[in-house]
């Protein structure tokens, strides 16, 4: 029964209210395939708390073997570490030990693990937040002036969690050496699989704390250990924080019997380390772009599909890790604001196995999105081709100079996709009637004339190239077979899986009906997909499709128009699809 009894007034102090609670992973997830939170999926056999003596849960935990197999293990003093209950605490006790609140500031990465800027709000601290450069790497330039100011703590995951990006040793050991005021706390929860360390720089430098967790490659995050290596007199004062037997029995018996099956767990390293490179490969074979790292995860770049491709794999009851905050980051829509990691879905290593199923799940993702695009003045200028041939029949009939802004503010209202119906209304608007079927075989006869010579493309050929290795591409144009054959045939044709023009179907409505779309749709076998197009009714029928509506559109009003009629993004270029895709790019900058 849920209680009735509502507090009367009791809040709790400011920085409480400063934050949110930690989302943790959804519960029922072990019957799914794990890729989302970065947990070993293969635990190593026999070491798991079965046999665990009875009076190691009746008693109060003992600590002083697992510090002596660490202190071995590590090749560090005993009296240099404590444990802890998993990195959480640690950066919870480092943040409440040494934060004077309200006094002293923190300085940390941004985006970074979510717990050290949740603990040092929690702790009183004045945060210093450094964004990462564009391509996810630390500032070191921003970080080295924030620690000019003098932070009392500055705290570091390295490799980082979500960007996945490293601090090199010499750049711990500059700041350590430069900023000797500073406490500097490293977090390497994925230190295992970079294969790099600073714990022993511990002897080193007195300011520096390094925290280690065996909730990743030593695969008990159900556990809850870690630890913290530093200057003894500092852990002294640590200890004044943390509560008694915060580390449990049971995790202390299976880190023994796991630090006693060490070689096993180098392996599973060397393996996930393996799998990680072969899962970049694999990713980037298909066209999409996978950031590396050198942690037991990579970045895949999904773009404005992020979500889609997560909701995709849940159904197939595989978990992954959407990181984006918004849909539509890239494209700067109104609801969003700059975000690194927009586009980019957490991929955890898993088995051999689930790699396998992960890259066949992408495969199928790819096959289940279609992408759809209008033809004229969307892939294709036809300033010069079908406006002018417009122009031709008004001015020819009407006698009567056309304005290029009398057919643009015609196009807007909608309805008039057809140049031919729209030639006719623009002489009707001026009291001249002739025939519909007049106007499309004269206009037919004067664009194909010309169109050959005028038209170009607005779209490079390289970016849907790229597209395609992903995705199935379509054309839905207004354009009937004769009018697109004789011009765009020979060239597009090889580039989209089918082209639909509007006298090919007998009995398919032209847009603002979606019928056209859902053929597609339905004949490619996807079951979602995105219709790129330049006008109001390109927008209205992408969405009685249920698709994505992207605007083509290099105009304000343009864009104005396409917005109310249900555009979601407004494309001023073929560049920006290719960034709301994330499509990878050479060295030089052009799209692969």
């Amino acid at each position: 029964m849920r209680s009735s009894v509502k507090s009367r007034g009791i809040l709790p102090k400011k920085a409480v209210l400063s934050v949110s609670a930690y989302s943790a992973p959804a519960e029922g997830r072990l019957g799914s395939i794990r890729l989302d939170f970065n947990e070993s999926t293969s635990p190593v056999e026999c070491t798991y708390p079965e046999g665990l003596p009875a009076s190691s849960v009746s008693a109060y935990p003992e600590y002083g073997e697992l510090m002596e197999c660490l202190s071995r293990v590590l090749d560090i003093p005993g009296e240099s570490m404590m444990l802890t209950n998993g990195s959480d605490e640690a950066i919870s006790l480092a943040a409440n030990t040494f934060i004077e609140p309200g006094v002293d500031s923190a300085l940390v990465s941004k985006p970074c693990f979510v717990m050290i800027p949740h603990c040092l709000l929690l702790a009183g601290a004045i945060l210093d937040q450094v964004d990462v450069l564009p391509d996810l790497e630390f500032d070191i330039e921003g970080l080295d002036r924030a620690l000019a100011r003098k932070p009392r703590l500055a705290i570091f995951a390295t490799p980082d969690n979500p960007t996945g990006s490293m601090l090199t040793r010499e750049q711990i050991k500059t700041w350590c050496s430069d900023y000797p005021e500073t406490l500097f706390v490293i977090d390497e929860a994925y230190g295992e699989f970079a294969g790099e360390s600073v714990i022993d720089l511990i002897g080193t430098f007195e300011n520096l704390l390094v925290l280690k967790t065996f909730s990743k490659a030593w695969g008990m995050a159900g556990l809850r250990l870690g630890l913290i290596a530093g200057n003894p007199e500092l852990l002294g004062y640590i200890r004044r924080v943390q509560l008694p037997y915060s580390v449990n029995s049971a995790a202390v018996f299976t880190a023994l019997r796991l630090l006693a099956k060490k070689d096993s767990v180098v392996e599973r390293v060397q393996e996930t380390v393996s799998l990680r490179e072969q899962m970049t490969r694999d990713t980037n074979e298909q066209g999409y772009v996978m950031r590396e790292t050198r942690a037991n995860f990579g970045l895949l770049g999904a773009g404005f599909l992020a979500g889609s491709v997560c909701e995709f794999f849940k159904q197939k009851n595989i978990l992954l890790r959407n990181r984006s905050n918004s849909v539509f980051g890239y494209a700067g829509s109104a609801d969003s604001k700059p975000d690194p990691m927009w586009g980019y879905v957490r991929v955890s290593v898993g088995t051999a196995a689930e790699m396998d199923l992960y890259r066949k799940t992408l495969e199928e993702f790819g096959r289940d999105f279609a992408v759809l695009f209008d033809l004229d003045g969307t892939l294709v200028d036809t300033t010069e081709s079908f406006d002018e041939t417009v122009a031709y029949l008004v001015s020819r009939y009407s006698g009567r100079e056309l304005l290029q802004s009398e057919l643009d503010s015609l196009r807007l209202e909608g309805g008039f996709n057809d140049d031919w119906v729209a030639a006719t209304e623009l002489l009707r608007r001026r009291d001249v009637e002739i025939p519909l079927a007049e106007i499309a075989r004269e206009g037919v006869a004067y664009y194909l004339s010309i169109a050959a010579e005028r038209e170009t493309m607005l779209i490079d050929t390289a970016i849907l190239n790229s597209l395609r290795r992903k995705y199935p591409l379509y054309i839905v144009t207004g354009r009937t077979r004769a009018e697109y054959e004789p011009v765009w045939g020979e060239r597009l044709d090889k580039l989209f899986e089918a082209v639909y023009c509007l006298d090919d179907v007998p009995g398919l409505a032209a847009k603002p009906s979606p019928d056209y779309l859902l053929k597609a749709l339905t004949d490619s076998g996807a079951r979602q997909g995105v219709y790129v197009g330049n006008s109001v009714d390109d927008m209205q029928a992408a969405r009685a499709a249920g698709l994505f509506a992207f605007g083509f559109s290099s105009s304000s009003g343009a864009g104005a128009a396409l917005t109310d009629a249900g555009a979601q993004v407004l494309l001023p270029s073929g560049e920006a699809l290719a960034g709301l895709f994330m499509l990878p790019t050479s060295q030089n900058g052009e799209t692969k």
